[in-house]
């Protein structure tokens, strides 16, 4: 028996990247072409934000640089309507302002009907704009970094995939 089952797990959800993110103007533009959105850039460094428009302009979304002590390689948050991406160097943690349970999810991807969710659905063709092709889902409490973690995506993915509790869809 599993000893998270029958109790909510909030689920920890990834996927790895291969943007550029040395530069956040670099990257709001191509985060702007890719989805098709006006992206606004809070770089924390000034008081004036820019605002990268798309003539498309199907969406808006606000790029924030990140400059946390506690979790350096945490480079920058997207927010879109309602999911925030977490922008490490090579992986992507994804928060929904949704209550969202691991199990549901797990049954949901069981019979196929996760990707027919109509949020996931779109957040989905986000990502693949963004050139990824899979999403890698795990329990957050049960996450335990070893010694020596950085927050890379060969650590995180070693650690996430050894568990029962994990599952990779391919969108």
């Amino acid at each position: 028996m599993n000893k998270f089952e029958g109790t909510y797990q909030h689920p920890l959800i990834i996927c790895k990247h291969n943007l550029n993110i040395k530069n956040i103007d670099k990257l709001g533009k191509n985060l702007s072409t890719l989805l098709n959105f006006n992206i606004e850039i809070d770089d924390k460094k000034s008081s004036i934000n820019k605002v990268i428009n798309n003539p498309i302009g199907n969406g808006n979304a606000r790029l924030i640089k990140m400059q946390s002590l506690i979790l350096p390689e945490k480079k920058f948050h997207l927010q879109l309507d309602e999911i925030v991406l977490f922008v490490y160097s090579d992986f992507i943690e994804i928060k929904f302002d949704i209550t969202l349970d691991y199990f549901h999810l797990l049954h949901l991807n069981e019979r196929s009907e996760l990707k027919k969710i109509e949020l996931l659905e779109t957040f989905f063709k986000q990502l693949k704009s963004l050139g990824i092709d899979e999403v890698h889902f795990g329990i957050f409490a049960e996450f335990e970094k070893d010694k020596g973690f950085t927050y890379c995506w060969k650590n995180i993915y070693r650690i996430m995939s050894k568990y029962d509790n994990y599952f990779k869809l391919e969108i």
